[in-house]
Parts: C-alpha cells; sequence; structure tokens
C-alpha cells in the first residue's frame, strides 16, 4: 500500500474551519487516506477546539498535558498499547466526582518504579506535585519495554476496586480505593518520555506537540524519521492551517505527479498569495498588471507581497472573482533552485531518511539546504491551486473577516457540486 498522508501544523480556527470541510471531502473521496493534526496550537481556545474537532491522540511530546483516553467501568476494562521509554502518566477521574482523582506513574524513576497519587483535576493541566505525596509505590523493574508496544489493563472489581496490569503481569490492586460510577481516563507521558498510542487507528488523528516551543515544527519531522520503516511507501502532503482553497478536482493529479517524479525533493503546489508562484503567474499572463508587479523574490524569500496586506488582499479579490479558480504557470511543471514558502508540498516517504531536522527554519530546510545537499531540485505544479490567506507581516491591515467569508461561500458552493 502507498498511503496518501497529509499532514497539517494546527492550528487556528477562524483560519483552519474552511480546509478542514476541504479535507474531510478528499478523505471520503480516498484521494487522501490520513489526516495527521500536529496540535501547535498557541491559545487555549485553539487547543480546545483543535481538541473537539479532530480524532483521537495517537503521539504526545513528553511535555505534552494529559489527553482523554477513554473509560473505566465495572462491566468494561480500560485498554490501550502504549510505545514509551519510561514514565507513562494514568490518570482516573471518577464520574461520580465524590471523590479524588488518582494518578498512575508506571515505569517511573527511570523504569524502576511505579507509583499511585491523589490528585485533583486542576492538577491535570501541571506537572508539579510537590504537594501530593505519594500512597502506593512498588518496585517495577523494566515494566514498560520500550521495544514493543505495551499493554496496558485497568479493570474494576464488583465494588469498583481498581488492579493494573501491563504486559500481562499484575502491577497493583488498591482495596482502599473504590470506583463503583467508574472514571474517565486520560493519559500522558514525561520526564523526557514521547508517548505513543497504538491502538489508535483513525483516519483523522493528533499528534500532541510540546506547548509553548518557540519553534515546535521539528517534532512532526523527528516522529516520521524514527519510523521511516512505516512511512517509506507514503507519499506526504503538508499544508498549512490556513489554506482556504483546495483544487480538489486536480489533488489527484498532484499526488501522481509526485510520486512519479522522485527526482525532485520537494514539489509545490501552485500557491494563491506566495511570492515565488505570484512572479510565476504573472510571467504567464495569469495576474494582471493592474495588481501591480509581483517581483521574483531575492532568493525566493521576502518580497513585497510577503509584506503587504493591502497586495494581498487585491490578490484574493481577484482570484475570488475569477470564474475559472486556476492561474496558470508559464510551463506545466516550474523547475526551482531557491527558497520559496512551504504553504502545500508533497515529499516522498523514502526521503524521509534525509529529514531528521534540528530546531530549525524548516522552510529553509526542505527547500535550500537539503536540494542543494542532495544536488535535487524542487518544483512548482501548475495544474492544482490552493489559496493561502496569508503571512506573519501580512496580519496587520488584511481584511481577515471578508476574506475568509468570501472562501466560505466559495467551498460550499464547491463542496455541494462535487
Amino acid at each position: 500500500m502507498n498511503p496518501v498522508i497529509l499532514v497539517t501544523f494546527a492550528g487556528r480556527q477562524q483560519r483552519m474551519e474552511i480546509l478542514t470541510q476541504y479535507i474531510r471531502k478528499a478523505l471520503e473521496a480516498g484521494i487522501i487516506d490520513e489526516w495527521h493534526i500536529w496540535d501547535f496550537t498557541r491559545s487555549a481556545e485553539d487547543r480546545a477546539w483543535v481538541t473537539k474537532e479532530f480524532g483521537p491522540v495517537r503521539f504526545m511530546g513528553p511535555n505534552a498535558s494529559y489527553q482523554h483516553k477513554g473509560s473505566v467501568s465495572r462491566l468494561s476494562s480500560f485498554r490501550t498499547t502504549a510505545k514509551i521509554q519510561s514514565d507513562l502518566h494514568i490518570a482516573i477521574v471518577p464520574n461520580d466526582k465524590t471523590s479524588d482523582a488518582y494518578e498512575l506513574v508506571i515505569g517511573g524513576w527511570n523504569n524502576t518504579h511505579s507509583a499511585l497519587r491523589r490528585i485533583t483535576e486542576a492538577d491535570l493541566t501541571s506537572f508539579s506535585r510537590d504537594t501530593h505525596p505519594l500512597i502506593w509505590t512498588r518496585s517495577t523493574p523494566g515494566v514498560l519495554s520500550p521495544g514493543l508496544a505495551n499493554h496496558v489493563v485497568l479493570n474494576l472489581d464488583e465494588t469498583g476496586v481498581p488492579t493494573l496490569h501491563v504486559n500481562g503481569v499484575m502491577v497493583g490492586t488498591w482495596p482502599d480505593i473504590q470506583l463503583p460510577g467508574g472514571a474517565s481516563i486520560m493519559v500522558r507521558g514525561g520526564w523526557g518520555s514521547d508517548l505513543e498510542l497504538c491502538d489508535v487507528q483513525s483516519p483523522v488523528r493528533r499528534y500532541v506537540g510540546n506547548e509553548n516551543e518557540s519553534t515546535p515544527y521539528w517534532q512532526a519531522y523527528s516522529y516520521y524519521t524514527k519510523r521511516l520503516s512505516a512511512f517509506t511507501d507514503a507519499v506526504f502532503l503538508k499544508c498549512d492551517d490556513d489554506v482556504v482553497y483546495l483544487d480538489l478536482d486536480n489533488l489527484s493529479k498532484f499526488i501522481a505527479f509526485r510520486r512519479d517524479n522522485p527526482h525532485y525533493f520537494i514539489v509545490s503546489a501552485n500557491v494563491v498569495n506566495n511570492g515565488v508562484c505570484a512572479y510565476w503567474q504573472q510571467e504567464a499572463g495569469s495576474l494582471p498588471a493592474t495588481l501591480g508587479q509581483f517581483e521574483r523574490p531575492p532568493g525566493g524569500f521576502g518580497g513585497s507581497l510577503w509584506q503587504s496586506a493591502e497586495r494581498a488582499t487585491r490578490l484574493h479579490d481577484y482570484f475570488l472573482g475569477k470564474t475559472e479558480k486556476s492561474l496558470p504557470l508559464p510551463s506545466p511543471v516550474i523547475d526551482w533552485h531557491e527558497r520559496q514558502s512551504i504553504n502545500f508540498i508533497a515529499w516522498l516517504g523514502k526521503d524521509l531518511v534525509h529529514m531528521a531536522l534540528p530546531k530549525c527554519d524548516d522552510e529553509y530546510a526542505l527547500t535550500v539546504d537539503l536540494p542543494n545537499y542532495l544536488n535535487r531540485p524542487t518544483a512548482i505544479y501548475s495544474d492544482f491551486t490552493v489559496s493561502h490567506l496569508s503571512f506573519g507581516p501580512q496580519e496587520n491591515g488584511l481584511a481577515l473577516e471578508r476574506l475568509i467569508d468570501g472562501y466560505d461561500a466559495l467551498m460550499r458552493t464547491n463542496l455541494a457540486a462535487a
């Protein structure tokens, strides 16, 4: 199987809701197989929306807060399979709300001990436990195996007493705790340990990065490169969360071109509001001179469009007013050897062998450093058009609400006709 996996670094609700409708349609049509939502949100409101809107959590960075995973009752045990080196944390939150919550630490202290403590629900957003002493601990050397998906089972007996098994071994049972009404279960990693929940196979799934990192995107590339064997046959798409138009009719052609032309390292869509694409669109006569001159950005970066809310607004208005939603380039494919914005790009899974990026400018790495090192060009594909709402310097002064309303109406018209 050669799955098509879309990766999106999320997410701003106001900007991402339009994209969500396009991608769900692409999933429904079988054009895309999986959508991986990387939660790199910067506000509590956006984080709550991403958590509610997009599937179960598959992966959590070591500093990610607790995420809901399931429930346990006297009739139904809680089961999961987890890849983690140490410090698997499980929060047990009673449904009746009349007693404290509990936190199980499995394989803490460098995978040597397991422990239990009482906590409050407010503690679920914090890593500090200074005021919560352990109420149980025992030596559990090697309880978690880093080489497999560890089987974790928490069950309640007829009185609600919990018992925990890991990889077929009973870790503990706690007669002093009774949960007759069952409990909600939350999980996280911690203390340097990523957590991957291997039983999550939903086509739309969340990957929760460490919060409040200024350049968090390396976490996604690290995840995929460490799992090269699982993804080597895939075609990866990556799009910004503020892509507000997507030519679904030609998305399959774009994917096929990417698969059939492995000599390119990165292939970009033909993007509205992208400095390099705008230069070539105007060279081809697709953008009239009345919109102003769209110069070739120096070295492929920055330029007058990137800096100007007014120019971006005029360009979006022109595109929204066109009957044909395309801006052809001078040729079907533009070979490119400079930097370009990575608003919607594609790469081959086998090229993950080169993509173990550190904390860095991922755009420069993917479009300049790596292509130069590998002596492989990048490309822009003319026949697949997407529209990118804004760059940071364009934010102040952009006709944001009006443009989002226009693209929302376009999306609804397109999807109703699809």
